[in-house]
């Protein structure tokens, strides 16, 4: 048996390519690009940007399913001092921190609010992987190097905006939170989609 966060990303696609096509526009593939912020230790509160892409699917004119998956451009450092819990000398941290990737799914429920502008709000399941490395310098001046990779399932929800240039091809704006088991992770996309 799989593990959930690699089974959810092929279940996604699996469900967007077996459903029939009733209209020639029911499905749609974004690339989008943005930042996310969240607060970890020890790196603390960091913004990442990020780019990714949406594979989704309208059922109605109103409600939809999308998967989506996006991985990280940019790393953040930072420096601290402490002591050693063992010996309680004084000891310095530099760490980095990665937000390696996100993914999920979501449904999603539109409202139109003219001819060519959409509002949305989005509610689904999302998993973020992030990579922390660093050194611990010693007052004897020796070091120690320490690494991590954490995986964070979670909800995750939000809101957005569309605006249509043609029938096919249109942009995208979005908030969205990701409520994980450990971190709180806040995101911000813009996109370019195209509807088939």
């Amino acid at each position: 048996m799989q593990p959930l966060h690699t089974a959810l990303p092929i279940a996604i696609l699996a469900t967007i390519v077996v459903i029939p096509n009733s209209t020639a526009q029911d499905n749609y593939v974004e690339g989008t690009a943005g930042g996310s912020s969240f607060d970890s230790y020890p790196v603390g509160d960091k913004d990442y940007n990020m780019i990714g892409a949406r594979f989704g699917r309208n059922f109605t004119p109103n409600l939809a399913l999308e998967g989506e998956f996006a991985v990280g451009t940019s790393d953040s450092n930072t420096s601290f001092g402490g002591s050693n819990p063992e010996t309680n000398e004084p000891v310095s941290v530099d760490a980095s921190q990665k937000l390696c990737s996100t993914y999920g799914v979501f449904g999603k429920a539109t409202l139109p609010l003219g001819d060519h502008l959409t509002a949305h709000v989005r509610l689904g399941y999302a998993t973020s992987e992030h990579e922390t490395e660093g050194t611990i310098t010693y007052e004897d001046g020796s070091t120690e190097k320490y690494s991590s990779k954490d995986i964070d399932p979670g909800v995750a929800f939000g809101v957005g905006t569309a605006f249509s240039f043609t029938d096919q091809l249109y942009a995208r704006a979005d908030a969205t939170r990701y409520e994980a088991f450990y971190d709180h992770i806040d995101s911000f996309t813009l996109g370019v989609g195209f509807r088939f």
